[in-house]
């Protein structure tokens, strides 16, 4: 895979630019205009962009989104001065002061991304198309067929392939969603900000569980895409308490870890759940059959938000038997690297 660059000409930064990717990477274009990057992206359809902005006029929001409209897919890096705009449509955005190495270290991880998740995306629409335009066939079929019949013992056989038709349904549907990358739009807030909205969207789930969540964290500045992290927390957080008995309690607590990490504990007992679940909490589908849970909770796609923030999300057991998960959150200063894609 090759890199294309389009940086003005001539200038010491973006000069060191070009030689660090070249170096690190090997295959790099530099260019001056738009439409020659556009050239060069058409000819390699994995190439990646990265775009040097830190002058104010090498690219402009209009030739940016161009470029995303001629080129589907593409994977852009942004590099701007601390005094400008985030430009839109990127999927990484270096605000300075920032290191080349994070540049080059970007460009080396999304570089294997797009097969692995063109698979991805492909499996999903196969899915979609062979096993989930039947279904909804088929559930059309049941409910003209609830209708017609009114015996109770053929009803209860139409709830029962009902059932297992919506099972089928919702694997179909982790699947669609765990291919789904979309841009994360990071904006500073607080660590009480997003307790606040993850602990609201657990209480309109159930008012229940979110009366025994207890927090022990301090107030830390963050840079995420809020309304992402709160739904993957909340996921958690429900998850780990239906896992326990009906008057268990979670327990989330913060710290610091370096390098410039924020990380949230969530500590508590799972009876429900087998000894070796911290091995596989975040395997596809696993979560979810271990408890029986419906379809709107998945612990996968949780991860998946993490690591598009460049984050983590983890599990172990304790020695008292509690289980662990850490989620690692991006602080503020984290906020001027890339923040999409998973960690090698």
């Amino acid at each position: 895979m090759s890199v294309v660059v389009l940086a003005a000409s001539g200038r010491a930064e973006s000069v060191a630019l070009t030689s660090a990717l070249e170096a690190g990477l090997g295959s790099v274009h530099a260019t001056t205009e738009a439409a020659e990057a556009a050239r060069l992206l058409a000819d390699d359809g994995r190439a990646l962009l990265v775009a040097d902005l830190r002058d104010g006029q090498a690219l402009g929001r209009a030739d940016a989104q161009r470029l995303r409209q001629q080129c589907p897919g593409l994977r852009m890096a942004a590099l701007v001065a601390s005094s400008q705009a985030v430009p839109p449509d990127c999927d990484a955005v270096f605000v300075e002061p920032f290191f080349l190495e994070d540049v080059v270290r970007w460009c080396a991880r999304t570089s294997v991304a797009p097969l692995a998740e063109g698979i991805l995306e492909d499996l999903g629409a196969g899915l979609s198309h062979e096993i989930g335009n039947p279904l909804t066939s088929l559930f059309l079929q049941l409910e003209l067929l609830k209708v017609e019949i009114q015996e109770e013992s053929a009803r209860s056989h139409l709830a029962q392939i009902e059932e297992a038709a919506r099972r089928i349904q919702t694997v179909v549907h982790d699947v669609v969603q765990s291919s789904r990358r979309p841009p994360v739009a990071a904006t500073p807030c607080s660590s009480s900000a997003l307790l606040e909205r993850v602990n609201e969207l657990l209480a309109a789930r159930d008012a229940a569980l979110a009366g025994r969540v207890e927090f022990n964290v301090p107030e830390r500045p963050l840079s995420l895409d809020i309304d992402v992290l709160a739904q993957a927390l909340a996921d958690v957080w429900e998850y780990l308490l239906r896992a326990g008995n009906e008057d268990s309690t979670l327990q989330v607590s913060g710290a610091d870890r370096a390098p410039a990490a924020f990380v949230l504990s969530h500590q508590a007992r799972t009876p429900r759940l087998p000894p070796d679940a911290a091995s596989r909490l975040f395997i596809p589908l696993w979560a979810r059959m271990a408890l029986g849970l419906p379809g709107a909770i998945s612990l996968t796609s949780a991860r998946g938000a993490l690591l598009r923030h460049q984050g983590d999300l983890r599990a172990r057991l304790l020695p008292d038997g509690q289980l662990l998960v850490e989620a690692q959150l991006p602080t503020e200063a984290q906020g001027q690297l890339p923040f999409l894609g998973a960690p090698p």
